[in-house]
């Protein structure tokens, strides 16, 4: 099977490693795999993923179009990053096809693209929010923060997943309105991701022989992390307080730095700030640290990959008690409910500072059930599966529509058009 593959490649790109994994797991198995960079123009020149197949830009309208002309199947990586993703957004309407949906809010994707097609974005959000959910999307005065006014009212996942013949998706808990969106088949399978760093697992040497307790958050360091709220909890701990080093590694705002350091100081807390790292060096952090926090509210994402990482690893994990968190296995990581925050996170790393034994154990049972679950070959035998289905459930799905635009042109109203009733797509397990 001749398989067109649109992803960030960029190796910035988590989505775009997860991607490379899956075509090298495609190819293993026999298929032909040709992949589409979708990041923004000013991107395309930075150095990509190892992905080995033939790649061309998302911008090469002929070589793009070669590559279509005969695919068996075409698959679009989407994530909430519209510089990542840009490619994917211009191709999806010209050449439908199987969306690998990582995040269940898509606002600020939608947002950015909606710069230079606002009337069409304003329609859309009416079609699928109503008149609040179009007022609300581009009004920062109802609330200054953009997440928090729209990623319950106007998340925009049924503006992707409408557009695609099929949806792959890495946990359940947003597949309501990727069902009630997508015309086709939907399928929740986990994400393909590995734990590549060649370190040995543990604290180094010189690490066990103090007291010393490093916690470690990876990944794009921004508010929904609550970084803030673990440097509160730890300064709220004289335990914490005097053994625990909290080290943040990965992208973070210059601002962000000055903020959390002075919290940081003012709590006598250690955190320690590294920045963008490359691989090596994140790999050699967790290898290093004795938790690492994943602590995500509000929780968007279908999928976690630094949670996963981490378990990858073998490493305790502390996540918030929601969304794809809440559907790991309670005896893998260990689980924070976001009230009373602060509170629920001194007591966990405490707990977990004080007994290493269990540290261990927990970490030891984590790393056993990733390895068994997020396999990059299973990921790509149940993508070539999906696609089949979604292929023969196009004239349906046709139908679907044709009929959905009948009932609009009688006068349905938006509402009534987006019931659960006239949207239901299959589950494909």
């Amino acid at each position: 099977m001749k398989v067109i593959l649109f992803t960030p490649a960029i190796k910035a790109s988590a989505i775009g490693r997860m991607a490379c994994l899956v075509t090298r797991a495609l190819v293993a198995m026999g298929h032909a795999v040709v992949v589409v960079r979708a990041e923004s123009k000013s991107l395309l020149s930075a150095p990509t993923h190892d992905f080995d197949v033939e790649m061309v830009r998302w911008d090469d309208d002929r070589g793009v179009t070669a590559a279509a002309a005969h695919a068996d199947a075409v698959v679009y990586q989407i994530g909430d990053n519209f510089p990542y993703h840009e490619g994917c957004i211009e191709w999806m309407r010209r050449i439908p096809g199987v969306v690998c949906l990582h995040d269940f809010f898509l606002g600020h994707l939608f947002y950015s693209w909606a710069e230079k097609n606002r009337e069409t974005a304003t329609s859309l959000l009416r079609q699928w929010y109503g008149e609040e959910g179009a007022r609300i999307f581009f009004d920062p005065s109802s609330n200054p923060d953009f997440i928090a006014r729209t990623w319950n009212v106007a998340p925009m996942t049924e503006w992707i997943c409408s557009q695609a013949i099929g949806v792959i998706t890495h946990s359940r808990w947003g597949t309501p309105r990727v069902i009630r969106s997508c015309t086709g088949p939907v399928a929740v399978v986990p994400l393909a991701y590995d734990a590549p760093g060649g370190f040995p697992v543990g604290p180094t040497p010189s690490h066990r022989q103090t007291n010393t307790f490093r916690l470690l958050t990876i990944g794009h360091i921004n508010p929904n992390k609550r970084v803030a709220s673990v440097i509160r909890a730890i300064g709220s701990s004289p335990i914490l307080r005097a053994q625990c080093v909290y080290r943040l590694v990965g992208h973070i705002q210059p601002s962000a730095v000055i903020l959390l350091s002075a919290l940081a100081s003012s709590l006598r807390v250690n955190l320690v700030v590294t920045g963008e790292a490359d691989d090596a060096t994140l790999a050699h952090a967790v290898a290093e640290a004795d938790v690492v926090s994943c602590l995500r509210w509000p929780s968007l994402e279908a999928a976690s990959a630094s949670a996963i990482e981490a378990m990858l690893y073998g490493k305790p994990t502390i996540v918030t008690d929601t969304g794809f968190y809440r559907e790991l296995p309670d005896d893998c990581v260990e689980k924070i409910s976001q009230m009373d925050e602060i509170a629920n996170v001194r007591a966990a790393l405490e707990r977990l500072f004080g007994d290493p034994v269990a540290r261990a154990s927990l970490g030891r049972r984590a790393k056993q059930w990733a390895n068994s679950t997020y396999s990059a070959r299973d990921y790509a035998r149940q993508l070539i599966d999906i696609n089949a289905i979604s292929v023969k459930s196009r004239p349906s799905a046709g139908a679907k529509v044709f009929f959905k635009n009948v009932m609009k042109n009688w006068g349905a109203s938006d509402e009534l058009l987006r019931g659960e009733g006239l949207l239901m797509a299959s589950t494909a397990n």
